[in-house]
């Protein structure tokens, strides 16, 4: 019985770590993968290879693909790095505060 409430929790621990979201701030339109994303507040959300961008304005999501990556260390703030082509940014990686986590788009 022990065993099994161990278990239990452990799946309900695992759900809840792999919920956890990140807050950016675009200040332009950005390219994130192949989305293009407006200027606005998004909360970010990461599942294996899918990355899930909610507009905290509106309340819609959409997902693009993005590569997950370790760091040697760990990142203080959440933090967007990108370059300017033109009207848009595109993004090349979200670095995720208080992990050694960062997402990679190509």
């Amino acid at each position: 019985m022990k065993l099994r409430s161990l278990l239990v929790f452990a799946v309900m621990g695992l759900s809840i770590a792999s919920a956890k979201t990140y807050d950016i701030t675009l200040d332009s339109t950005s390219k994130a993968g192949n989305v293009t994303l407006k200027p606005g507040r998004y909360e970010v959300a990461v599942d294996a290879s899918k990355v899930r961008f909610r507009e905290m304005s509106s309340g819609r999501s959409t997902e693009t693909e993005g590569k997950v990556v370790s760091s040697e260390k760990r990142f203080q703030n959440t933090s967007v790095n990108a370059s300017k082509d033109g009207a848009v940014s595109e993004i090349h990686e979200i670095n995720l505060g208080g992990t050694a986590t960062k997402i990679v788009f190509e």
